[in-house]
């Protein structure tokens, strides 16, 4: 028995959806950039050793592209997923969407980093990821600037250095 010229027809459209789904699709997460929040000299200090720090943002990267649902499960958003990391092994994530993002895509973000093992460092540091969320647009900003940190801003009356005032948000 042959198959009919439909059936032909069916399986080549069928390949040729899926080729072009594979081809087009926009990845759940997407890294425009990483942004080093303090200069460079203070980095050097507290870095001991560069390729750990490349390899921790890269298992960011990685548990992102695994958590972040496709549409219409989660937005669609262009943001910064900023993180710090102390000795000792402790990390803390603050976001800056301005398009907003839902609290629950914000907590599914905040967990995945949390399960990680940050990158041994000898004093506080500060980077943030620019990044999208289901193909959203690259941000315009050069930095974040979350809410937290805002807040932290205001209060204080004065503009802060990044590590005064994470140090002033996070205490150990």
């Amino acid at each position: 028995m042959k198959p009919s010229a439909v059936v032909y027809k069916f399986i080549v459209t069928c390949v040729l959806s899926l080729v072009m789904q594979s081809v087009f699709a926009k990845p759940n997460f997407h890294t425009y950039n990483v942004v080093l929040l303090q200069p460079d000299s203070v980095m050097q200090q507290r870095v001991p050793d560069v390729d750990m720090l490349a390899t921790y943002i890269k298992s960011i990267q990685k548990a992102m592209s695994v958590t972040i649902e496709p549409i219409p499960r989660m937005e669609v958003a262009g943001g910064f997923i900023v993180v710090a990391v102390k000795p000792g092994n402790k990390s803390q994530v603050w976001l800056d969407f301005k398009s907003g993002i839902s609290p629950r895509t914000a907590s599914v973000i905040k967990s995945a980093v949390a399960t990680l093992k940050p990158a041994n460092v000898t004093g506080l540091i500060v980077f943030a990821l620019k990044v999208g969320l289901n193909g959203g647009p690259e941000p315009i900003q050069t930095s974040p600037s979350p809410d937290e940190w805002k807040a932290a801003g205001e209060k204080a009356g004065h503009a802060m250095e990044v590590s005064s005032l994470v140090e002033s948000i996070w205490p150990d």
